[in-house]
């Protein structure tokens, strides 16, 4: 009984004390997780663990640079039809030769129509590592013919004009895999003359002991004329060091890719070609042109 009538005696006064007081220590004990809890989920800073990571340096796709149709060459004209044109397209890098398939590539005509090669291949005189002229063989149509139309008329059915443009339409690869599919240009037409596209540093072992080697890439196959003017044109490199000079062609097939050789111990930033230097597979002189150095594919 004395207990009972202790914890009756504690209940009242427990009652008597206001409400606010009565939840001061719940309040403090919560007070008190908070604040423990607040020193957990904080965390002291980290030092950098270095400088940031570079980005990745996005390298240049693949170009069509150039392309020009041109009469067939000696190794051209026999193929399984007879072949009246060939367009020469120029790559900024190797074509992989397994991909080359006639359908992958559509020619514009200048009547409206699309025609595709009836022959596709590697231009002549290109070797492994220079594989970036492809020659598209153009079938030659029939000769022109008189027929009649609806009207009893009497018309003249003319072969196909050149091709002005092509595109690619199938799954073409460079050297490295890279797919070229949607890649166009505009082509020249015969009539007009192979022009210079690209100057690269070339392989030093080619002209080792006589200075620089520079690969010059052409809309067409060239090579040294058989019989040239007096004086003949040569070749001109700008340096770095502001000098210029001349340079040496080196003989070799007709191809698409002629090799220089520019003495002098500085850097060479540019070529210039005065029109004659070197002539296409008809003998007709190839263009003049500047070419500023491009990092080698």
């Amino acid at each position: 009984m004395a207990r009972l009538g202790r914890l009756a005696t504690g209940l009242l006064l427990w009652r008597s004390v206001p409400a606010l007081l009565r939840l001061a220590p719940v309040l403090a004990a919560l007070m008190v997780t908070a604040c423990v809890g607040d020193r957990v989920l904080v965390r002291a800073p980290t030092a950098p663990e270095g400088p940031p990571a570079r980005l990745a340096v996005h390298e240049l796709p693949t170009a069509l640079l150039s392309a020009q149709v041109l009469p067939p060459g000696p190794a051209d004209r026999d193929d399984v039809l007879p072949v009246r044109a060939v367009v020469h397209l120029l790559f900024s890098r190797p074509i992989d030769p397994l991909t080359l398939v006639p359908q992958h590539f559509v020619l514009a005509l200048a009547d409206g129509r699309r025609i595709a090669p009836v022959g596709v291949f590697l231009t002549a005189g290109t070797g492994p590592g220079e594989q970036r002229s492809v020659a598209l063989l153009i079938a030659a149509p029939p000769a022109a013919v008189e027929t009649t139309d609806k009207a009893n008329r009497t018309v003249v059915v003319t072969p196909p004009a050149e091709p002005f443009s092509v595109t690619i339409t199938g799954l073409l690869h460079d050297a490295q895999g890279r797919v070229l599919e949607g890649l166009a240009s505009d082509i020249r037409p015969s009539g007009a003359p192979v022009v210079p596209v690209r100057a690269e540093p070339g392989p030093p072992a080619v002209c080792a002991g006589r200075g620089q080697t520079l690969r010059v890439f052409w809309s067409g196959p060239v090579g040294r004329a058989a019989s040239a003017p007096s004086p003949s044109p040569v070749p001109v490199v700008l340096r770095m060091d502001g000098t210029r000079g001349p340079a040496e062609l080196l003989a070799g097939p007709v191809r698409p890719m002629l090799d220089l050789c520019a003495p002098g111990l500085a850097s060479v930033r540019g070529v210039e070609f005065a029109a004659g230097v070197v002539v296409d597979e008809r003998g007709v002189p190839a263009a003049g042109g500047a070419l500023t150095i491009s990092p080698g594919a």
